[in-house]
């Protein structure tokens, strides 16, 4: 099913505010529904840990290889 351009110009579209109010029921939704929710400086403290970890591993295999 595809949409035409006559399709498209008759969606109705609706201005909405988000405010902190909404924002933390969203989120109190989503973990009671067994979401899990990280600020972003918990996935860069994540992201940069198993970087450090593959980096590691990896040079620990490259050492194995090339110098026996």
């Amino acid at each position: 099913m595809s949409m035409t351009n006559k399709d498209i110009e008759n969606i109705e579209t609706v201005d909405i505010t988000v405010t902190q109010e909404s924002m933390d029921a969203h989120v109190q939704c989503l973990k009671e529904n067994g979401y899990r929710i990280n600020k972003p400086f918990t996935l860069f403290t994540s992201n940069l840990l198993w970087g450090t970890i593959g980096l590691f591993a990896g040079a620990m295999l490259a050492g194995q290889v090339f110098l026996g």
